[in-house]
This record gives structure tokens, C-alpha cells and sequence, in this order.
């Protein structure tokens, strides 16, 4: 039954019933579960063995969203190439190892320099002042930004920039959030793309702190601790749900679009959802068509996590796509080349 609301929760709108997307959130450990379930059923001898087989089948269809053992990316295909890098940087004070956001920025610029991409999406970009951003990742001629205040004077927010000629661009904007999506409209080679540089609705809670307290002194106070969890929970329902309603706004505004759309970004959601079902829709994925291993994006729970894409019409081609472990933010940068 677990895993059956775990498959309807990528089609089922949170706003409308939440009880799924539970299940779409813990669709790896449910899995696992049923498979440690088919196992001892082979072991006993037990014919309620057919049970987790039925229910793990249709997993297969959403395997390759979180694990890929091959692809054919050596395969060379026909058209203008396109490498595109989607990146939530965390403000540059996410590093695994404490670094200062000035190192962290220039590490993160000679990782660019050694990717190359021609569009870089950045999400969560720090600045002290607004008109640094002008000044950064110099090779990129082109940019659209929007930037929200914070504290000190300093901002933050996305940043796409490209080293093609951007005709157009702008914000969405969702009420009550500073999350937010960019697009911007590029000259391809005498083709007209739309990037779309997504940053949906965050957990604004502390997962890791939870888990913690599971080895502290009071991990004995299991009313207290239950509490938590339950609360923990209504965040998550809570989130799920702006992050739904802000998939759909996306995903309208896309549809409204005159040009073909690319859409990157960190959507805080795994393919088992509903918002990364609905901004997937007749698209294909970067990581599906030819990752290779482990898709996971985001580093606190690896390999479980992959919350960051590239989405992209079905008449284009991913020829390569590449999640690399950097230590400089709680994410992974995500490379990938299209092409036209």
C-alpha cells in the first residue's frame, strides 16, 4: 500500500490531497523495505513472495530517475551542441569544509573555467553589493539576475548567464517566497532558446537536526521526540504544497512561451513528486538520457537525493550529463550538453 501512494504522489496535486506525497518523499526507503521483504519470502520458501514482486515492478519504470548503469552518450548525433551548468551555490557558505564565501567563489569560478559551459545557472548566489554581479564569471558576456535584500546591505538570488546574446529575460516571482525562477531568451546559432533558472520552495526546517537528536541524551523522551516528528511533517506537507502551486505557475508560463524551453534549476524535489512531474512533462531529462551511476545532486544523504535538472524539448538530444562531487556548497553542480 506504501508503495502504491508512492507511485499515485507524482500525479496527485498536494493542494488537493496530501496524503501521497509522504509516500513520494520515502519512495527509496519503501523500496528497500519491500525488497528486504521479497528476499526473506525467498528464503522462507513463502509464496506471499508474488506481493513485493507486483508492487516493485512499476518501480522499474522510475528507476533510471535515481540510477543509470549505461548510456549511449558516445554516440554522435547531428546539430549545434549546447553545454548548459545549473548550480545552487548556497549563498557560498554552504562548503563541506568551512571555507570563507571568497574562496569558496573563486574555487567555484575555476570549476566554471574548467566546465565551460555556455549557460551557467546559478541559484542562491550571494553579493555583497548589486553591482558585483556585473563583475563575476567574466567570460559570460550576457546575464539576467534578480536579487533579493538581506541583511548588511548584502543580496541574493539567481543569475543566468550565457556567453550567447540574451534577447529577453525575467523573473517569476511567487508570493510570499524569495525563491523564485529567471528566464532568458538566447540566440543559438540562429535559433531562439528559453532558459528557465528554477529555485523552488525549500524545507525551512533541520532534518539533520532531527536525526541528531536520535542519538542524544534525550532520544529516551520519545513523547518529546514524537512531537518533532509530527511537526517536522506539517513543514513538510506545508512546503510540498507552495512547491506544487509554484511548479504549476512554471509550468504555465512555459507553455505560454513562443520558443523552445530549457529548464534547469534546483526544484528541492525528487522525481517522485508532483512538481518535478509536472515541469517534466513531455520533456526529456538530462540525467536519464545520459547520466551514468548515481543521479543523487544533493550531498547530505547521498546517494538518495536528486533534487537539481536539466529538462529539455524531446527533439533535442543530451550527449552528455555529469554531476560533480564538489565540496564547495550543499549541492552539485550538474553539467550537461545538448544538442540542437
Amino acid at each position: 500500500a506504501c508503495m502504491a501512494l508512492s507511485y499515485i504522489a507524482v500525479y496527485v496535486n498536494p493542494s488537493k490531497f496530501a496524503v501521497p506525497l509522504f509516500f513520494g518523499l520515502y519512495f527509496i526507503p519503501i523500496l528497500v523495505i519491500n525488497l528486504i521483504l521479497f528476499f526473506i519470502a525467498l528464503i522462507c520458501k513463502s509464496k506471499s513472495a508474488w506481493i513485493p514482486i507486483v508492487v516493485l515492478l512499476p518501480s522499474l519504470l522510475y528507476a533510471e530517475s535515481f540510477f543509470k548503469i549505461d548510456n549511449d552518450s558516445d554516440v554522435q548525433r547531428e546539430g549545434i551542441k549546447l553545454k548548459i551548468e545549473t548550480y545552487n551555490t548556497g549563498m557560498f557558505s554552504s562548503s563541506r569544509k568551512a571555507h570563507n564565501r571568497t574562496f569558496v567563489l573563486k574555487m567555484i569560478e575555476r570549476q566554471v573555467a574548467r566546465n565551460n559551459p555556455d549557460v551557467l545557472c546559478l541559484q542562491e548566489a550571494f553579493m555583497e553589493n548589486k553591482e558585483y554581479v556585473k563583475e563575476i564569471f567574466p567570460e559570460f558576456k550576457y546575464r539576467v539576475y534578480h536579487l533579493y535584500p538581506v541583511k548588511n546591505g548584502h543580496y541574493f538570488g539567481n543569475i543566468i548567464l550565457s556567453k550567447f546574446k540574451i534577447n529577453d529575460g525575467g523573473r517569476i516571482s511567487f508570493r510570499h517566497s524569495t525563491n523564485l525562477a529567471l528566464y532568458a531568451d538566447i540566440e543559438h546559432y540562429g535559433k531562439i532558446l528559453r532558459i528557465y533558472d528554477n529555485h523552488l520552495e525549500s524545507y525551512n526546517i533541520s532534518f539533520t537536526s532531527l536525526v541528531q537528536r536520535l542519538g542524544s541524551e534525550r532520544r529516551n523522551d520519545q513523547e518529546e521526540f514524537t512531537s518533532d516528528l509530527i511537526n517536522v511533517h506539517a513543514k513538510v506537507k506545508g512546503t510540498v504544497i507552495r512547491r506544487s502551486n509554484q511548479a504549476n505557475i512554471i509550468a504555465g508560463h512555459i507553455k505560454r512561451s513562443p520558443y523552445p524551453a530549457i529548464i534547469c534549476g534546483d526544484f528541492n524535489d525528487t522525481p517522485m513528486s508532483y512538481a518535478y512531474h509536472m515541469l517534466s512533462k513531455d520533456r526529456k531529462d538530462s540525467f536519464r538520457e545520459s547520466g551514468k551511476g548515481f543521479a543523487a545532486t544533493f550531498s547530505y544523504l547521498w546517494p538518495l537525493l536528486r533534487i537539481d535538472y536539466v529538462l529539455f524539448p524531446t527533439d533535442f538530444e543530451s550527449v552528455s550529463h555529469v554531476t560533480i562531487k564538489s565540496s564547495m556548497s550543499d549541492h552539485y553542480p550538474v553539467v550537461t550538453e545538448l544538442v540542437i
